[in-house]
């Protein structure tokens, strides 16, 4: 072994470099795969989206199906169907608003937030996850419904238009629990204001029966309801009515409920982040 001679300078150490900081759609991806598993493996949350609507679907078949084509000539199972398709993405409001509110309170918000990630993939991510999730389980119940006489009659076209919709629709949701589940200061508030409001404006739509059979009074809110405009929507869609008015009405309710959810949720997020 030979010694190192005075003038000669030690070998440099050079330090390991730190992990390059994930990509924003990289780790958005990451996380929307996370609320999918955990979707999967949550029984509860099965039940509320997908098995309660669907029991529904088949109660009010079997309760009304009869008495409607009786009284009104109509196919019960074409206005209902699409009713309950946006019941599984309402439904969704209250369960990803209660996962986000625990996320955020369970320290898992704080491990991604010391990690080389932007943090918006997180809320993009579940946002994500979530409408993969509505529309999975959309075009699931919509098959379901195929087996009980529910058809697409206007082509391909206008099928495609009717997962359009609820796209939109899912869209509103997923806004609407982001926003909810950052302002909401413990879960009882999430359930109190997500899930009674819900019911009322899904009672109060022309999905379970027509606009005429509501008392004059409550007609225009009815009307301008916007499971109202979404459901009449997908029945035209797939069967028969008018499109212009509820497709417009839908596209208006679902910009102008994300923009103020988005303008909420941003500057609750940023608070958040910020606190840490």
């Amino acid at each position: 072994m030979t010694a190192q001679s005075p003038g000669t300078a030690a070998p440099s150490v050079r330090p390991s470099p730190s992990p390059a900081p994930a990509t924003l759609a990289g780790a958005s991806v990451v996380i929307a795969g996370r609320v999918l598993r955990q979707f999967v493996r949550n029984r509860m949350m099965i039940i509320v989206t997908l098995a309660f609507p669907l029991l529904q679907l088949f109660m009010l078949l079997a309760a009304f199906d009869v008495l409607v084509r009786d009284t009104q000539d109509v196919d019960y199972v074409r206005r209902l169907a699409p009713l309950i398709v946006l019941t599984t993405a309402f439904s969704s409001v209250l369960t990803t608003a209660i996962a986000l509110w625990s996320d955020i309170r369970s320290g898992v918000f704080n491990r991604l937030r010391a990690m080389p990630l932007d943090m918006r993939a997180y809320v993009l991510g579940r946002i994500g996850g979530d409408f993969v999730r509505i529309m999975g389980v959309a075009v699931l119940v919509t098959l379901i419904a195929h087996t009980v006489g529910f058809r697409f009659s206007r082509g391909p076209l206008a099928a495609l238009g009717f997962f359009g919709i609820v796209a939109l629709f899912g869209m509103m949701c997923s806004a609407l629990a982001v926003a909810v589940a950052l302002v909401a200061q413990h879960p009882g508030i999430i359930v109190r204001y997500v899930q009674m409001p819900t019911l009322v404006l899904t009672l109060m739509s022309s999905g379970y029966v027509p606009l005429e059979a509501f008392p004059d009074r409550i007609q225009p809110v009815v009307r301008v309801n916007p499971v109202s405009l979404a459901a009449d929507a997908l029945a035209g869609l797939s069967h028969q009515g008018a499109l212009t008015a509820p497709v417009l009405g839908t596209a208006a309710w679902t910009l102008g409920v994300t923009a103020v959810c988005t303008a909420v949720a941003t500057r609750r997020f940023a608070m958040l982040v910020k606190r840490g």
